[in-house]
Order: structure tokens, then sequence, then C-alpha cells
């Protein structure tokens, strides 16, 4: 029987929950994972870990004094408001909370509002009950084909064999790889030292929208092949398009920076993420083999 400290995991399916189950395992912990059904049949057993269905995780007996939330920030609220043994918490959010704020997307800005309000109740909860708590914002990620960003990119390339892009598409991006986020969180729950609230998190490069496509482009091993259209153009094309995977926003964002200072993360945790040099591996699930 294992008896080290025991941490729940929120989303231990998810693009950073994927990386973060064996750091936690090598760091010590005995996990409860959560996921919405469960055990993924792919992902290997562990006498350190321990799987739960979402529904199980708000009312679940077991004892633990670590959280670590990489879902739906909803359900961290609600294990965090039941749950009186939580002494140490590290929730992700993403820096959209920040740069979606004044969205033309009607549904972005409700999305962001229902965030921040997440954010703040959490941060209320923490400071009633004396709880060590840091919320994460990451940029852009990225690592095993998980999310919604550079993988739909790779997705659009493997397909097309070309991508379109607002004109310049110079808007900066720091891409963060998942791994580098697991490895901060598990930091997080280690340090003694005080943390502030709220952490930005950003990858080790900054680059514009149009370097971080052919980046994309080399890493699937194809000749680049960007098409520039006017952004009145791909807003139009969009918009015939009701119901697609990308809208007017996502086109005009392409040419805005969205860039982070995140020095606070690098002195207080030793936050060193690594430059965006994608490679194939990053688009597809790593071996569960912890």
């Amino acid at each position: 029987m294992f008896n080290g400290p025991t941490v729940l995991l929120l989303g231990a399916s998810s693009q950073i929950g994927v990386f973060l189950i064996p750091r936690l395992i090598r760091a010590g912990f005995h996990v409860l994972a959560v996921s919405r059904k469960g055990k993924p049949e792919a992902y290997a057993d562990s006498e350190q870990l321990e799987w739960l269905a979402s529904i199980e995780a708000a009312q679940s007996e077991k004892r633990y004094e670590y959280l670590v939330s990489a879902g739906p920030m909803e359900l961290a609220r609600q294990v965090f408001s039941s749950d009186q043994n939580i002494r140490t918490a590290v929730i992700f959010s993403s820096s959209s909370v920040i740069t979606k704020q004044e969205s033309t997307q009607p549904a972005e800005r409700k999305q962001i509002r229902g965030m921040l309000s997440t954010e703040s109740e959490l941060d209320s909860l923490a400071t009633r009950r004396a709880i060590k708590l840091v919320i994460f914002r990451p940029t852009m990620i990225y690592g095993c084909g998980l999310d919604n960003n550079i993988s739909r990119l790779a997705n659009w390339i493997s397909r097309l064999g070309f991508l379109p892009v607002n004109g310049r598409a110079a808007g900066k991006r720091q891409p963060v790889h998942a791994d580098d986020l697991a490895e901060v969180a598990v930091t997080a729950l280690q340090t003694d030292e005080p943390l502030p609230p709220k952490l930005v998190l950003t990858g080790g490069s900054t680059l514009s929208y149009t370097d971080m496509v052919t980046g994309i482009f080399s890493a699937l091993g194809k000749p680049t092949r960007i098409v520039r259209l006017p952004q009145w153009l791909f807003i139009l094309l969009v918009n015939l398009r009701p119901g697609s995977d990308i809208n007017s926003e996502m086109v005009r964002r392409q040419s805005v920076d969205l860039v982070f200072d995140d020095r606070q993360a690098r002195e207080l945790l030793a936050y060193k993420p690594r430059p965006f040099q994608p490679s194939e591996r990053d688009f597809r699930l790593p071996e569960f083999d912890w």
C-alpha cells in the first residue's frame, strides 16, 4: 500500500493532465485522477494512481490535502466548496480571461465573464479557509494533440496542404508546452514559498503568428504553403460557413499581439519553458508507461 501524500487531479485526461500524472507520481504523490468517464483504456496502471469519474469527485469521501485542476474550473469550484481538507491547490485557467474580455463574439465574452467569476470565487474561498492557492493563466497550449489551437492548425495543414492567414499575420504569440505547465504545477504544489494568487505562464518563444505556423509546417515535414488573405475577405469566407471551428474574432486576432510577462513564475518557481520547436510527437499522445 502506497502511503505518500494524496492529490486530487481534475482533468486527468486533458492535455495538461496527461503530463501531470507521471510527474506527480515521480514526485511521490498518490494520485486520484478524475476524468469524465474514469480511466481511459490506453492509460497504464500504477499503485500510486486511482481513477474516478467526474461525478464521483464531488461526492468522494477519499481524503486529500492537495488539489490540481487541469480541467473545467467549475468542477474545481464544486470540489473546492465541498471539501474541507484541501490545504494546497493549483488551478489552471487561461490567459484568455485577459485577451478576450473585449471580444466581438458574445459567446466568448460570456465564457470569459464566467471564468473570471469562478476565479474570483476560488480566490475568496481560499482566503477564508487559509488555503494556499495559485491560479495559472497559460498562453496557447500545445504538446499532445488535444488542444484546439496548435493541433487544429496542424490538422488543417495535414488535410489541406496549405493554410490561409490574415494578411501578414504578424500578431505575436507565446505557445507553451503542456509538459512545461505540468512541471511548474508540481513545483507550485511542493514549494513552501508564498505565491501570488494568479500567475501568467508563457512559452519560451515570442514569435509572430506566421512564424508559429511555419514551425507547424516544419514539424509535420511539409513544405510551408501559407495563403495570405485580406482580413475582410477571410472574415467574409468564415461568415459564409456558420458553425465552422473558426470565427471572425479568431481571424482578427492573428494580427494582434497576445504577449505576457511571466517573470514572476520564472523567479518564484524556477519556471523555464522550452522554445517553440515542435516535432511530430507533439501532435499525438505520449506513451502511458508511468
